[in-house]
């Protein structure tokens, strides 16, 4: 409604200029006297030759004072118009170059636009026309030391680098990374407690005596007097992974030299650690049963009895991968594939540095090393890796 009635006045004002301009150049011309019929004669009158035929200096202030309407005219309907649609039109309520500035009627000021609310401004998003916005996507593979003193071991993840600012110098970014690493630690040694009630339980069934029943035979240690028929401390081989998990990274890129950019990162995260130690290699050399290693463990000894021996019994249930180094999980559970050992969650810290080489304008490659802290005893780890990151 509001925008009609814009359009009703405008339109009334055009018309009014034109009936202004009409009534204008119709006073202008040049009055002749009109004749009723052919037999009748116009009065004669006298009049002074000035009136009859203006001069040009008449005509032209005529013209100049028509303009001046004109002109003013188009000042009012330009400021109607700005006035209707503040927010539209940017335009200065001014006349053209070629026309001189006439002063509103009104010595009162125009009033002002309305404000832009101050309200939440949505920032702009990834869209088309951005373009490149800083960020990398890579995922990196190399070495690693492990926690717990193991072997070294083999290490990859992935990242993902999302810029934040820029700093002096270069550019602050936002990482999450994350990371996983296995190794196979030989020639370690787990004392089985398990073990050493088996050994004990042996000792008494088999009828070895009382002599033979001492602390050092309980512990599985040979003395003078006997031999443990089975090994308590055995040679494991431990297998562990640790799952790195880091959430929170602030990183610091230098950008002023070219395609080589050295950072330096830092953060924390959580770090998951699972581990078992398998004994199959040692233990059939840890058994010492002698002639009872073959005895059925449904028999009293000197009798004649078939079925699975002592040697069997003790191998399937007391060899393979331990959970905590005591013993392994039961044969009917490994033979469906349920996993087995034990582990730990961690909270720790990363610091380290590394470099990209931007061998394209969507292509890096560089070189990572991070060193782990984590919480507990011997748990530090560090890695090495190589790395190939996606820009956009």
């Amino acid at each position: 409604m509001i925008r009609r009635n814009a359009t009703f006045r405008i339109a009334g004002a055009i018309v009014l200029v034109v009936a202004v301009i009409a009534s204008v150049s119709a006073s202008a011309q040049k009055t002749e006297p009109v004749q009723l019929a052919s037999n009748t004669k116009a009065p004669a009158a006298a009049k002074p030759a000035a009136e009859i035929t203006p001069s040009a200096s008449a005509l032209q202030s005529r013209l100049d004072a028509q303009q001046q309407e004109i002109e003013r005219l188009n000042a009012v309907i330009e400021r109607l118009e700005y006035q209707l649609q503040p927010m539209a039109s940017n335009r200065a309520a001014l006349p053209g170059t070629g026309i001189g500035f006439m002063p509103y009627p009104s010595p009162s000021p125009a009033p002002s636009a309305p404000p832009v609310s101050a309200g939440y401004q949505a920032p702009r998003e990834l869209l088309p026309d951005i373009g490149q916005i800083g960020s990398q996507l890579g995922f990196f593979v190399g070495g690693a030391t492990n926690p717990y003193k193991e072997s070294k071991g083999f290490a990859s993840g992935g990242y993902i680098d999302l810029p934040w600012k820029n700093v002096p110098g270069g550019k602050l970014s936002y990482e999450i990374m994350i990371g996983l690493q296995r190794a196979v630690t030989k020639n370690l040694t787990s004392t089985s407690g398990v073990n050493a009630l088996v050994n004990t339980a042996l000792n008494a069934y088999l009828g070895n005596g009382a002599a033979a029943v001492t602390p050092a035979f309980f512990l599985g240690v040979n003395d003078a007097a006997t031999t443990p028929l089975l090994n308590d401390t055995m040679a494991v081989e431990e297998r562990s992974k640790v799952l790195t998990v880091a959430p929170f990274e602030l990183k610091y890129a230098l950008t002023k030299m070219g395609r080589f950019r050295p950072y330096g990162v830092a953060g924390v995260g959580g770090y998951v650690w699972i581990g078992s130690d398998n004994n199959s290699k040692s233990f059939a050399s840890g058994l010492n049963l002698g002639p009872y290693a073959d005895l059925p463990i449904d028999c009293k000894v000197g009798t004649t009895c078939s079925g699975a021996t002592l040697s069997q019994v003790l191998t399937a249930i007391l060899s393979g991968p331990q959970i905590g180094g005591l013993a392994p999980t039961a044969p009917d559970l490994a033979a469906r594939g349920i996993p087995h050992g034990q582990g730990n969650i961690m909270f720790g810290a990363q610091l380290g540095a590394g470099a990209d080489f931007r061998v394209s304008q969507r292509l890096s490659m560089g070189f990572d090393f991070r060193h782990n802290f984590i919480e507990g005893k011997n748990s530090g780890f560090s890695t090495f890796a190589f790395k190939q990151g996606l820009n956009w």
